[in-house]
């Protein structure tokens, strides 16, 4: 009897354990433990295209996107682009756009196309799109020989919270000491938004100002000679912006006092 309910009870433990033939299951592996690689600068100096913008403004859709847009895929990386959108309650418009705005705007009309700190609308306004977009290329091409102020670099990568790991990376190009402001700007492609002056009338919008990480025109730093420093951040996307499209511009930004800025030198980065 005694024998029988051992060897019964025996059966059962062995059946038990061979419901479970599948492998044990590893921890699910965290993404995020990588460290990012120290961002190495780039030594380039790219001069600025900067077009002040609006969705509701008829000559922007007209001619200072298409003109802008032109410049832009033919220079590429040889220049920074950067559009900012600044009045009518464009959709568009968050603080780092206004500081901005309140940074190096002169005169409150849109379209605006800049080249470095020089405002060209009055001499190309006339102009076909093409030849708009010849003018501006020769400035920027006359500036691309400059001096950098200032070298940047930056990695980044996606977290599983929904956010963005990112480390950035500037140096003072000069032996002397500088004061200078920097900004890492979270940016994206393709957004669909009406557009006045723009056939059919919506459009996508492209190298849109989600927001800057530190605030107003970015963090001062009092550089050292040829002085280089390095920050470690999480990026929170905008309310509604989807994490995974954004890139970033770092911009390099200079006061000229009361209030006002000139740039120094900037960068595109994309994964």
């Amino acid at each position: 009897m005694k024998k029988g309910l051992i060897l019964s009870v025996l059966a059962v433990f062995l059946m038990a354990c061979g419901e479970n033939t599948s492998p044990v299951e590893e921890p699910t592996k965290n993404t995020n433990t990588t460290e990012l690689p120290s961002p190495e600068v780039d030594r380039k100096y790219r001069p600025f295209l900067h077009f002040f913008t609006s969705i509701h403004c008829g000559g922007c859709g007209r001619f200072g996107i298409p003109v802008s847009e032109l410049v832009a895929e033919e220079m590429r990386d040889s220049i920074l682009m950067l559009p900012t959108h600044f009045k009518y309650n464009d959709v568009f418009i968050n603080n780092s756009t206004l500081a901005i705005e309140k940074g190096l705007v002169k005169t409150y009309h849109s379209p605006q196309l800049w080249v470095n700190t020089e405002e060209y609308t009055y001499s190309i306004i006339g102009m076909d799109h093409n030849s708009a977009a010849d003018y501006l290329k020769n400035k920027l091409r006359e500036e691309l020989n400059n001096d950098p102020g200032a070298y940047v670099g930056l990695t980044y990568k996606m977290k599983d919270n929904g956010r963005l790991d990112v480390k950035v990376a500037v140096e003072n190009a000069n032996d002397t000491e500088a004061e200078y402001y920097y900004e890492v700007y979270g940016m994206q492609d393709s957004l669909n938004e009406v557009q006045a002056g723009n056939n059919p009338y919506r459009r996508d919008h492209h190298r849109v100002n989600r927001g800057g990480k530190y605030g107003e025109m970015g963090r001062m730093h009092a550089f050292e000679g040829n002085e280089r420093i390095e920050d470690h951040f999480e990026y929170v996307p905008c309310q509604g912006c989807e994490a995974e499209k954004l890139y970033f511009y770092v911009i390099v930004w200079k006061s000229v006092g009361n209030g006002r800025f000139e740039y120094v030198n900037g960068k595109e980065f994309r994964n």
